[in-house]
C-alpha cells in the first residue's frame, strides 16, 4: 500500500508542474431577510494560489443572476471586490506539516438585493470557469466551470426566512490514509430542521464564455463524475479497502479515509425544512487536496568508527523539522551541544560516544535520533611499489600492495589511476597506460576496525612515441622513404632488406619493382620497449603518355580559347600560368591571355606519379585601323541573308559608338554596342532608297582611338 501511494504521490505532483492554468477551488452562497423582502446575499469563493493562473483573479465585479422557477432571468446584481485573504491548512493532527504548495485565496462578496414575493420562489447563481485541471475525480476538469448558488421557495419568501450558514470551511488539506473528522454542520437562525448529504457539485461557465454576466440560466447539471470509481458514493478513494466519505445527515460530521494522492472535488447540500416541508437549499462545493502529511522525524548520518580524527561532521536527515537539538555525550564536555542542522564537533579523545539528536524539542511533536559512534587511533599505513611488466604500443604494469596493519586485518583495496581514472578492487592489480607521461597512482585501504588510510605516488612512464604511416605510394622506378619521422634515439630493424638503401637505418630508402609489405621492428635504448610496424608500399605504374592543345590556338585580342590534356578521373591538374585562366585544375579550362602564352599542365595520378604536357595560346594584335577596321558604303536591307545589315565589323573592337543621319540630318540609329547594325529603318518603319550619313567613333582592344565620318547607300 505505501508504495502505491509513493507513486500516485509522485504522479501527483509531477502533473502539477505542468498545470498552471486554472483557478476555481470551491465556493457557497447563503441570504439572510432582512425585512421589507430585502435580502442580504453572501458569495464565497476560493481560487488556488500556488497552481492558478495569476491573471484568473477574483471577478471584480461578480455577477449574480436571479432567475424565477421557470428558469427565466428576472435580474442581475453586480458585487463589487471587497478584498481576499489567504486561509492556513488545518491538519487532523497537530504534528503533520503540509507541503508548501498547499495555498487557498477566498474572498467573499456581499450586497442586499430586493426580492418581492413570487410564486414558486427564486434562484439565485454565480458562474465561473474553471477548476484545477489536476482535479483527479471528474472528466475534463480544465473545461468544467462551477454553479454556486440557493434557493429560496415560495414559503420562505412568506416567512421572511434565513438560510442555514454553515460554521467553518472545511480544511484545505487532508493527510493520505488518515482518518478524518470535521464539522460540517450548519446554523439556522430560525431553527429549522436541517438535512445533510454529499451532492454533485454543479457545472457553470465554460473556456469560451469564462465569467458570464449575467450567469447562464438553470437548470445546471452536475458534474461528470470519473466513474469508476469516483462518484458521490465515492469521492476520494481511488483504490479500496478505505472508508468512503461520508456525512452525517443529522449532525453534519463529516467522516472517512482518504488513501489516493491528488485532488478532488466534493459537494455538500444542506436542506432546510419547516413543518416537513423544503424551504431551501444551500450546496458547498469545495476540493480536498490529499497528500502525504509529514511529521518530524529525526535522522542523521556518520560513520559508526572513524579513524584518526577526533572532529567528526553528522549529517541531518530529519523531515518536517527546522529546530534541532544535538547532544554529544562526551563526558569530558557534559554541556556539549549544538542547534545547528548539520554540525561538526571534535571530540576530546578516542573511545565510544552515545550522540543524540532531537527535532522540535520541547514539543509534543519532538523525536530523537541517537547513535553510538567510536573514535580510535589510526593503525593501517598504506604502501605499495610497482613494476613494468610490458612495453609496446601500452605499457603494462603491476601495483604490488605493501599496506600493513599491525591490530586489524585490512579488507578492501580501493586503486584510481589518473588519468584516465582507471579504477580496481583487486590487492595487486595490473593496470595498463597508452601514452608517456606522468600518472597519479592512488590507494585506498580499509581495516576491518573501520581505519581507512590512502596514499597517492605520482609516476613517469615513457612510451615508444611513433608517428609512422601505415600505407605508402610510389610510382615504378622511383625510391620513398619509409620513415620521415623517426625518432634517432630508437633502434630500427627492415625486413624484408631487398630493395632498401639500410635496413638497419630509421629511414631507409625503398626502390620496390612491385608492390611491397616491409616490416619494422623499434626499441627504445633500454631494450625494454618494443613495437612492431607494417607498412604497405603500393607501387604505382607512371603516366605513359601525356599531350596537350590549345583550340583555337590562335585568338585575337581579347579573345578566348580553351585547352585541352588527356582526361581520367583519377587524375588532378594543375596549369600554370594561372592567370586568365577560368579553372586551372580541370582538364579543359577557358584562357584569354593578352600576349601569346605557353601554359604547362602538371597531371598527378592517385598514386603521386606526375607527367607535364604544354600548350601555345597565339595572340594577334591588329591595327586599329584600315583594312582592319572595315565600314561598308552600301546595303540592301531586303532581307536575302546577304548585306541586308549596316555595321562596322572588327576583331580588335573593344568600345564603338555609331550614329547614322538622313540627308536633312536627322539621326535615325544610333548605338554604343559592338556588332550591333542598322536594318535601314527608323521607329519601326522602312526608310526610302538614299543616301545616309554616318558617324563613327571606337577604341580598340590596345586602347587606340579610330574616327571616321562618311556615306552609305541604302538600296532596295
Amino acid at each position: 500500500m505505501k508504495k502505491e501511494i509513493l507513486l500516485l504521490l509522485w504522479l501527483f505532483f509531477c502533473h502539477l508542474q505542468v498545470s498552471q492554468a486554472t483557478h476555481i477551488v470551491g465556493g457557497e452562497m447563503n441570504y439572510t431577510c432582512l425585512g421589507d423582502d430585502r435580502y442580504e446575499i453572501t458569495l464565497t469563493i476560493f481560487r488556488d494560489c500556488f497552481y492558478g493562473d495569476p491573471l484568473a483573479w477574483f471577478d471584480n465585479p461578480a455577477s449574480i443572476g436571479i432567475f424565477d422557477q421557470q428558469n427565466r432571468l428576472v435580474g442581475q446584481v453586480l458585487v463589487a471586490l471587497m478584498g481576499n485573504d489567504t486561509l492556513s491548512p488545518v491538519l487532523s493532527g497537530q504534528c503533520f506539516v503540509a507541503p508548501p504548495s498547499v495555498c487557498v485565496h477566498t474572498t467573499t462578496y456581499r450586497t442586499t438585493v430586493t426580492l418581492p414575493f413570487r410564486e414558486g420562489g427564486y434562484q439565485l447563481a454565480y458562474q465561473r470557469c474553471c477548476r484545477n485541471q489536476t482535479i483527479q475525480n471528474i472528466i475534463n476538469p480544465l473545461a468544467s466551470g462551477a454553479t454556486f448558488g440557493v434557493t429560496i421557495s415560495e414559503t420562505a419568501l412568506r416567512a421572511c426566512n434565513s438560510s442555514p450558514k454553515f460554521k467553518s470551511w472545511p480544511p484545505i488539506y487532508i493527510c493520505a490514509n488518515e482518518p478524518i473528522v470535521f464539522d460540517q454542520s450548519a446554523e439556522d437562525m430560525e431553527g429549522d430542521s436541517i438535512v445533510y448529504r454529499l451532492c454533485a457539485p454543479l457545472l457553470g461557465a465554460n473556456q469560451q464564455n469564462p465569467r458570464p454576466q449575467p450567469p447562464f440560466p438553470p437548470p445546471y447539471p452536475p458534474v461528470v463524475w470519473l466513474d469508476p470509481p469516483y462518484g458521490v458514493n465515492n469521492m476520494l478513494n481511488g483504490i479500496p479497502g478505505s472508508e468512503p466519505l461520508r456525512i452525517d445527515p443529522v449532525t453534519g460530521t463529516l467522516r472517512g479515509t482518504p488513501n489516493t494522492i491528488g485532488q478532488f472535488v466534493v459537494g455538500i447540500c444542506v436542506e432546510e425544512y419547516r413543518n416537513g416541508e423544503l424551504i431551501s437549499t444551500i450546496r458547498r462545493d469545495f476540493q480536498y487536496n490529499v497528500g502525504i502529511c509529514g511529521k518530524p522525524s529525526a535522522s542523521f548520518f556518520t560513520p559508526e568508527v572513524q579513524c584518526g580524527n577526533l572532529n567528526v561532521t553528522f549529517s541531518n536527515q530529519s523531515q518536517d523539522s527546522d529546530n534541532f537539538r544535538w547532544e554529544f555525550g562526551d563526558p569530558r564536555q557534559p554541556n556539549a551541544s549544538s542547534t545547528v542542522r548539520s554540525p561538526s564537533f571534535t571530540f576530546a579523545d578516542t573511545g565510544t560516544y552515545l550522540v543524540r539528536l532531537i527535532v522540535e524539542p520541547g514539543t509534543a511533536c519532538a523525536d530523537t535520533s541517537v547513535q553510538r559512534i567510536r573514535l580510535i587511533a589510526p593503525t593501517v599505513v598504506p604502501n605499495f611499489s610497482i613494476e613494468e611488466l610490458i612495453c609496446s604500443d601500452s605499457l603494462i604494469f603491476a601495483a604490488w600492495d605493501a599496506s600493513i596493519d599491525n591490530t586489524a586485518n585490512i579488507i578492501s583495496w580501493d586503486w584510481t589511476l589518473r588519468p584516465p581514472g582507471t579504477v580496481s578492487d583487486l590487492q595487486n592489480p595490473v593496470f595498463a597506460v597508452r601514452s608517456s607521461g606522468r600518472y597519479e597512482l592512488e590507494l585506498k585501504v580499509t581495516s576491518d576496525n573501520g581505519c581507512r588510510a590512502d596514499t597517492t605516488q605520482y609516476i613517469d612512464f615513457q612510451l615508444l612515441e611513433l608517428t609512422i604511416p601505415d600505407t605508402l605510394r610510389v610510382c615504378l622506378g622511383d625510391t620513398i622513404a619509409l620513415h620521415p619521422m623517426f625518432n634517432p634515439s630508437y633502434i630500427y630493424f627492415w625486413t624484408p632488406p631487398e630493395g632498401l638503401s639500410d635496413p638497419s637505418a630509421p629511414n631507409p630508402l625503398a626502390a620496390p619493382d612491385s608492390s611491397q609489405i616491409y616490416t619494422v621492428i623499434i626499441k627504445d635504448a633500454e631494450d625494454f620497449c618494443s613495437i612492431t610496424h607494417e607498412i604497405v608500399v603500393l607501387v604505382a605504374a607512371p603516366i605513359d603518355s601525356l599531350t596537350a592543345f590549345a583550340e583555337p590556338d590562335s585568338i585575337f585580342g581579347r579573345g578566348t580559347a580553351q585547352l585541352f590534356t588527356t582526361f581520367n578521373n583519377n587524375f588532378t591538374y594543375t596549369w600554370i600560368p594561372a592567370n586568365n585562366i577560368n579553372n586551372p585544375t580541370i582538364h579543359n579550362p577557358t584562357v584569354s591571355p593578352s600576349e601569346t602564352t605557353t601554359f604547362q599542365v602538371l597531371v598527378r595520378n592517385d598514386a603521386g606519379c606526375t607527367q607535364t604536357a604544354f600548350a601555345t595560346v597565339f595572340v594577334i594584335n591588329l591595327a586599329c585601323d584600315d583594312p582592319h577596321i572595315f565600314i561598308p558604303d552600301a546595303f540592301t536591307p531586303n532581307n536575302d541573308g546577304i548585306n541586308d545589315v549596316f555595321r562596322v565589323r572588327g576583331n580588335n573592337i573593344d568600345d564603338l559608338y555609331v550614329a547614322i543621319f538622313n540627308r536633312w540630318g536627322q539621326r535615325v540609329f544610333e548605338s554604343r554596342t559592338p556588332g550591333e547594325g542598322w536594318d535601314g529603318t527608323f521607329r519601326g518603319v522602312p526608310l526610302p532608297p538614299d543616301v545616309y550619313g554616318y558617324y563613327v567613333e571606337l577604341r580598340c582592344f590596345d586602347g587606340r582611338i579610330f574616327f571616321r565620318k562618311g556615306n552609305v547607300l541604302l538600296i532596295r
